[in-house]
């Protein structure tokens, strides 16, 4: 209970219900919030508002029929192939899928993404570039325990742009850039990433091709990773209305918001190196805790964006 409130989106739900008059009671050691207003109850269950319905929320958090569903809506997504666990699902046959993973490596320069298919914030996310290393992967979450995972192409991506949906409505709009360092001439690699995971108290998932003993020059920017989450030590970038793809994010976010009928979420859009942008995922819980505590105002912001929500809730 203690740990949780420590984290700025209990604090924040606090003064939201304080200032809204809306009667508060933690249950579950706080992993439940009841909100009582006006003889209407809601509930926040983590990070997840009593906005969506329970087909919207499972859309989301499954990155197959995240997928499915967007294509049959034309909203450009990234290509996934579903692979079955043998021992959860054995109507399916294991090794025809873990083919078609193969397959998809060949079409994509030796270079896929596996993962577990309701993975979130970068965890049991995996680059495969062999067939050997989709084989051990696949076998490793399958072990503990998933029961579906995902094969999609590696891309590269220059920028990976957060969007908050609300209701039809764009909320917000910040760009990541994936985790990088910047040289001084006398440390090494491996001693600028354990300085920057100290100083931002995070545990960096380095790309696994870094020469960790290599010294970068002055003001050489290094990327030593390939994932864009705040929590992997990527940095959030402000952008606003002159930004170059700021206008087809926001069509494409509201296109992926209304494909699988979500009231409230983030939708990530990559933006590749050769400027094409497709959705990533949909999250339908709205974390923003690390963005509130590393952006100059970022508090305020977020304090805002769940404002309107907890608004909305009480609205419908």
């Amino acid at each position: 209970m203690e740990a949780l409130k420590q984290k700025p989106f209990y604090k924040i739900m606090n003064e939201i219900c304080m200032e809204k008059d809306i009667e508060q009671k933690n249950l579950s050691y706080g992993w439940i919030k009841e909100l009582k207003k006006d003889n209407k109850t809601h509930y926040i269950m983590r990070y997840q508002f009593d906005l969506n319905s329970a087909i919207s929320y499972n859309i989301a958090g499954d990155k197959f029929a995240s997928f499915e569903v967007l294509r049959a809506n034309d909203v450009p997504t990234i290509e996934h192939k579903m692979i079955f666990n043998p021992k959860t699902r054995s109507v399916y046959y294991e090794n025809e899928f873990i083919e078609e993973a193969k397959k998809l490596l060949a079409k994509n320069n030796f270079k896929i993404v596996i993962k577990a298919n309701d993975s979130y914030e970068g965890k049991d996310v995996y680059i495969c570039k062999t067939e050997k290393e989709i084989e051990n992967i696949v076998r490793k979450l399958f072990e503990e325990n998933n029961d579906t995972l995902s094969a999609c192409p590696y891309l590269d991506i220059d920028f990976e742009y957060r969007v908050i949906y609300l209701c039809g409505e764009i909320l917000y709009i910040y760009k990541k850039r994936k985790p990088y360092v910047t040289g001084d001439g006398k440390k090494s690699l491996k001693e600028l990433i354990q300085k920057k995971e100290k100083e931002g108290k995070i545990v960096i998932d380095i790309s696994k091709d870094l020469d960790l003993k290599y010294i970068p020059k002055e003001k050489e920017e290094i990327t030593i990773s390939w994932k864009h989450n705040l929590n992997n030590g990527a940095e959030p970038i402000l952008v606003d209305e002159n930004d170059e793809f700021i206008d087809k994010v926001k069509e494409i976010a509201v296109n992926a918001g209304n494909a699988i009928n979500i009231k409230f979420a983030s939708v990530d859009i990559a933006v590749t190196s050769d400027k094409k942008i497709y959705v990533m995922e949909i999250n339908a819980s709205v974390c923003m805790n690390k963005f509130s505590e590393i952006i100059p105002g970022g508090y305020e912001i977020v304090k805002n964006i769940y404002s309107k929500a907890v608004d909305k809730m009480f609205e419908i």
